[in-house]
């Protein structure tokens, strides 16, 4: 099936597209070459006449002049292009997918040759790619084609192991350093020669600590500074020879132990000095604890006042806010009924009695001001009527807003009369049509939509154009800004109603057009091309001169205010 580049919207028919990249083609057939660009076809469409060109190279022709030929340039060619005119190939799209190239490994040995839509999946399993060594974790940086990793993995140095004595997982390289400084079950000799046999490492530390022979023993005056350590025999014969020295050092000791006594008297006494303060600053803190408590049970019953007076003010809104419900659903339109029906007599009173004063104004017998008087009289009248009229007019549409309203964030809008508003709309008497106002909720957004049934922008003449509008409602305040739901825009199908042709967005927090009106209405927002006229002027979409526009605006997620 043929489709035109020029109807294209957001339906949902699946469009086949070219593989990417740009492989090497065991043998290009010339009727697979785009007629603009000489390459191969990338998302084939055709001409009416049959030439074939890629797509973007298609619509780079329209950009670079208004009227041009096929590039065919046959005596079968149309005479001139139209963007309407240029149709997708999916048959084409297939074939140039379908075609075979080489791989793309086939400088590195591959030989293997793929219709080119199945290059990518070859490509991930070729045998000559080149890959990575998967040991690059462990620093192996090792690059090379698949078959010679797999040979290369059997021999990596960074390839993990288990240690032979702890079990740990370790790399390779890294055996030897973790044996002589980590590994807690390595065997070492005992590091005071005490000529043990070799321990796990883990085991030497108790021995080293509880039974080693040769353990070094230190000097009793250690306390005091001496840091002499050896044998027995040794430590004994020091503490016989260093009589004086120790004496020097226990006199040294005990001097700097009477200075810190010193400082300690001291620092006693500025903590005494402290802790008085402290405790006359404590004292004030109670007292002022104690005001702040009275204040603060002063201010608990405050708030309890306040939130009895609340919690009554609340009762009597929601009473209030039921009345007004109940008042706009009957009473107000009841009331408007009434109010617009004895307008209605009323100008049907004012009409008898104008058509009275009229026939008694032209009979005989009348004075010579009495034509004028009459005169003025039907002057005033007509003011009245116009104004009642007016009024009339007001109410109506009052009335039909509030019939039409939705408050679920749907909007269902019937379009009558579609080509005398086209036509209006081509003459430029009546570019765009607005919607009746629609709400997400009761006291939620207000929004409507708007159509140009001849195309606004880019898409003027070719397509009509859809979009969506926020305006300025009563509880504006209350809601939260920017305005962020999803929005669907839908052209209903009249005919099977399955091929709804539909466009959807989230709107941009940063745009002018979905922050807080400061007018009564913000920039519209939407889709130019939404729909082309052969599209939509079919009997699918356009039926009894009417067409049906859907707007659906997502109300998850809004807290009611």
């Amino acid at each position: 099936m043929a489709i035109s580049l020029g109807s294209m919207s957001s339906s949902s028919i699946p469009i086949q597209q070219t593989p990417p990249g740009n492989p090497v083609f065991v043998k290009l057939d010339p009727k697979y070459k785009c007629l603009k660009c000489r390459n191969v076809l990338r998302d084939a469409v055709q001409t009416l006449c049959g030439h074939r060109m890629c797509e973007i190279c298609a619509f780079e022709i329209f950009d670079e002049q208004p009227s041009i030929r096929c590039p065919g340039n046959e005596d079968t060619c149309v005479p001139e292009l139209k963007k309407e005119e240029i149709f997708r190939d999916p048959s084409a799209r297939r074939e140039v997918g379908a075609l075979p190239v080489y791989c793309s490994y086939r400088d590195q040995g591959c030989q293997v040759q793929v219709q080119w839509r199945q290059l990518q999946d070859h490509e991930q399993i070729c045998d000559y790619k080149t890959v990575q060594c998967s040991y690059v974790t462990n620093g192996c940086g090792v690059r090379g084609i698949r078959t010679a990793i797999e040979e290369h993995l059997s021999g990596c140095e960074y390839r993990d192991i288990s240690c032979a004595y702890c079990g740990d997982n370790i790399i390779l390289n890294q055996k030897q350093e973790h044996e002589l400084t980590q590994c807690r079950k390595f065997p070492i000799p005992c590091p005071n020669g005490c000529g043990h046999p070799n321990l796990p490492r883990d085991e030497m530390r108790e021995h080293v600590e509880v039974g080693c022979s040769k353990k070094p023993i230190h000097c009793k005056f250690t306390n005091v500074g001496c840091e002499f350590a050896g044998s027995q025999e040794n430590v004994k014969k020091h503490e016989r020879e260093a009589i004086d020295h120790h004496l020097q050092l226990t006199t040294v000791y005990t001097a700097s132990i009477d200075l810190q006594s010193m400082e300690i008297r001291r620092e006693i006494q500025d903590i005494s000095a402290s802790r008085d303060i402290y405790k006359r600053t404590v004292d004030q803190c109670l007292q002022e604890v104690g005001t702040v408590r009275q204040g603060l049970e002063i201010s608990k019953m405050a708030v309890k006042d306040m939130k009895l007076k609340a919690v009554a003010l609340t009762e009597r809104v929601i009473h209030l806010e039921r009345r007004v419900e109940d008042l706009a659903r009957k009473d107000t339109v009841e009331k408007q009924g009434r109010d617009i029906q004895t307008l209605r007599d009323g100008q049907t009173n004012i009409s008898d009695r104008v058509t009275q004063i009229e026939r008694n104004g032209g009979g005989a017998g009348l004075g010579e001001g009495v034509p004028g008087n009459v005169g003025n009289q039907i002057q005033n009248h007509e003011r009245q009527i116009g104004l009642i009229d007016v009024r009339l007019a007001e109410l109506d549409l009052r009335l039909q807003i509030h019939e039409t309203a939705s408050f679920n964030g749907v909007l269902m809008w019937k379009i009558r009369d579609y080509a005398r508003r086209k036509q209006e709309a081509i003459n430029g008497r009546t570019l765009s049509l607005y919607s009746q106002p629609f709400y997400t909720s009761q006291f939620g957004y207000k929004m409507c939509a708007r159509v140009y049934l001849n195309g606004d922008g880019m898409g003027k003449g070719t397509h009509m154009s859809l979009f969506f509008v926020v305006m300025r409602g009563d509880f504006d305040s209350l809601l939260p800004w920017p305005f962020q739901q999803k929005v669907i825009m839908m052209l209903l199908d009249q005919d099977t109603a399955a091929r709804h042709l539909s466009d959807t967005f989230r709107p941009d927090p940063n745009s002018n057009s979905f922050r807080k009106p400061q007018t009564e209405m913000n920039i519209a927002s939407g889709c130019p091309l939404f729909v082309s006229h052969t599209v939509l002027e079919t009997r699918t979409y356009l039926h009894d001169d009417t067409i049906f526009i859907k707007i659906e605006v997502d109300t998850n997620g809004i807290n009611p205010p």
